[in-house]
């Protein structure tokens, strides 16, 4: 989160609020707000401090109370100080500058002061401050925040789908996020449901939409006291194809629930599109990195009334065998889109699916409908796609659907990958073995501008030794979802379900160690999820879903790795284990004590 910077070469100006304390000769600074400054609604208290011992904790007092108001965010960059003071550079201080802020609805009209203790790991102390501001609560404060991307550094080069990042908020609630280039409006956001006020918004003029709402734990560790800071991330994918090549300035404009409105950043991006450079872009959504696929022994085809061991399927009309579609159980979804230029207006091609560099289903060649399953197809409709790329060309049905089983060939020992044929039957469409393999996309447009995305590693673990194979289970983690920043007590859920004799229980680890065991007994394992049969053709029952509250302030501010992992129930062997999903995440908890 971007702190305000501030010019030091005055650094006497400030001299009432440096310390500098013989030995460890700590110095820091109050930068805001400044004396005598006429402040209201939320108010930023913002510095730095240089030390050479660590900084615990910096608390913000107001009023001479003997409880601090808030504790500050710290380990902010703030390269300017460093610049000014290069004998810190090395210091146990690297990042000197603290965030924190005070609301001012709760103090009265007029003069109040406030002061600024730091703690040293060693335990010594000492303040910055006193600073005198005027408190006004008769004026509407305008909401405020920052454009994280595109950076304010330089100019930024654009082609394609290009996001626009960053957070707002404001004491009463955000009505309206504009989003606009040249000062003309091209993706629009409403404040959250929950803000004070917010009383919705269609999008930009163009059609686009954006999304506010996105976590920030960073922006509700410096202001505590404003509600829902924790949801106060937004980002706009803008189509810059819509754009003439060029320098273009663009700038986020945010109202609140008052109608006060207020520019709280603006970019100069530099627009360089060729239709040749603007490839396809999208992700795999099902299954995640490290999954394991499921394998299954070949089929035998017997006309009634004769029968066979199981997996027996009756002959379709035309003589092949009419296969059941939870009988191809690997499934990949996701979703593509493409801005590519104006004489193709950004149509996907075609996406092929893709195992050890190999194609084994292509959108154009293998599409086939089994029901009401589309698999081995692109055109899926996905709502979710059209809200965040809103305008883009077939937004709304930019999903892809594919579905493949894993067979041994008996004669060669290899697994044969057989894809569903339009006839009903199936098509071998390559071959793989047990072991770690690599499953990736490649999507092309109508300009022949073609690129491999989501590529992951999974995993074949086939026992193929009985008639009845011990398959591996599978799932997702829906939260957190990848590199998700989570603070105190987080809801981690998802789903899993096993084909042979289902799953005994849970396993919830995050680097390396098991936190949590999730089973039916302890209510955390077999919810109700009536969506996952809804959207998975091979489970039968909505009872698969998981949950549990992590507890992240016994955790480091850092990142970690989560994976689930299932036990099933084989009935005749040791439970086998098998990974569900996993997801790197951050905790921020920035050790904020609220006294």
């Amino acid at each position: 989160m971007k702190t305000a910077p501030r010019h030091l070469a005055l650094l006497a100006v400030a001299g009432l609020f440096v310390c500098v304390a013989a030995g460890a000769q700590p110095i820091g600074v109050i930068d805001e707000p400044t004396a005598g400054q006429r402040v209201s609604g939320v108010v930023r208290v913002a510095g730095w401090v240089l030390d050479f011992n660590k900084v615990d904790r910096i608390d913000l007092f107001v009023d001479g109370n003997s409880l601090p108001t808030n504790t500050a965010d710290l380990n902010l960059p703030r390269i300017d100080v460093l610049n000014a003071f290069p004998n810190y550079a090395n210091s146990a201080t690297p990042k000197p500058g603290y965030l924190t802020s005070f609301y001012t609805r709760s103090l009265s009209n007029g003069t109040h002061s406030i002061r600024v203790r730091v703690t040293e790991s060693s335990g010594s102390v000492f303040t910055l401050g006193p600073v005198s501001v005027i408190v006004d609560n008769t004026v509407n404060q305008a909401p405020f925040g920052y454009i994280d991307t595109p950076t304010d550094n330089a100019v930024e080069g654009a082609n394609g789908s290009y996001p626009v990042v960053g957070w707002a908020l404001d004491d009463q609630g955000v009505d309206h996020i504009d989003f606009l280039v040249d000062g003309q409006i091209v993706a629009g956001a409403v404040g959250r449901l929950g803000d004070v006020g917010g009383r919705g918004r269609s999008g930009g003029a163009n059609g686009q939409t954006a999304t506010y709402g996105t976590t920030r734990p960073d922006v509700a560790a410096a202001f505590p006291d404003v509600p829902f800071a924790i949801f106060s991330g937004f980002v706009a994918n803008v189509d810059t194809t819509k754009l003439v090549n060029g320098v273009h300035v663009f700038s986020v404009r945010v109202t609140d629930s008052g109608g006060t409105a207020r520019v709280i950043g603006t970019r100069t991006v530099q627009v360089i599109n060729n239709g040749s450079n603007l490839a396809p872009f999208g992700r795999i959504d099902f299954p995640l990195d490290k999954a394991s696929l499921n394998c299954q022994p070949p089929f035998t085809v017997v006309p009634p009334p004769n029968v066979c061991p199981s997996p027996c399927f009756p002959p379709g009309p035309t003589g092949t065998p009419a296969l059941p579609v939870s009988f191809f159980s690997n499934i990949v979804k996701g979703w593509a889109l493409d801005t590519g230029s104006r004489l193709d207006k950004g149509q996907v091609a075609f996406v092929e699916l893709l195992l050890d560099g190999q194609p084994i289903a292509n959108s154009r060649r293998d599409c086939v409908r089994l029901g009401t399953a589309l698999l081995n197809c692109y055109g899926v409709n996905r709502p979710d796609v059209a809200r965040a790329y809103s305008g883009y060309v077939n937004a709304d049905n930019a999903g892809f659907n594919f579905a493949f089983a894993l067979q041994q060939n008996t004669a060669t020992g290899l697994l044969q990958v057989v894809i569903p044929a339009a006839a009903g039957g199936a098509q071998v469409t390559g071959f793989t073995n047990s072991g770690k393999h690599t499953l990736a996309l490649r999507v092309g447009d109508d300009e022949q501008t073609v690129i491999q995305i989501g590529a992951m590693s999974v995993d074949v673990l086939c026992d193929l030794s009985t008639l009845e194979p011990d398959r591996p289970a599978f799932g997702y983690v829906d939260t957190p979802y990848e590199f998700q920043f989570i603070n105190k007590t987080f809801l981690v859920s998802g789903w899993a379900y096993d084909f042979d004799g289902g799953i005994s229980r849970l396993e919830l680890d995050v680097d390396g160690q098991v936190l949590a065991i999730l089973d039916a007994p302890t209510g955390t394992y077999g919810l109700y999820r009536p969506d996952v049969p809804d959207n998975d053709i091979r489970v039968p029952t909505p009872d698969v879903g998981f949950f549990f509250p992590l507890d992240t302030t016994h955790m480091s501010d850092t990142e970690h790795d989560l994976v689930i992992y299932a036990y099933d129930n084989p009935g005749f062997a040791a439970p086998r284990r098998t990974e569900i999903g996993r997801r790197k995440f951050v905790v921020l908890n920035n050790s904020v004590i609220k006294n």
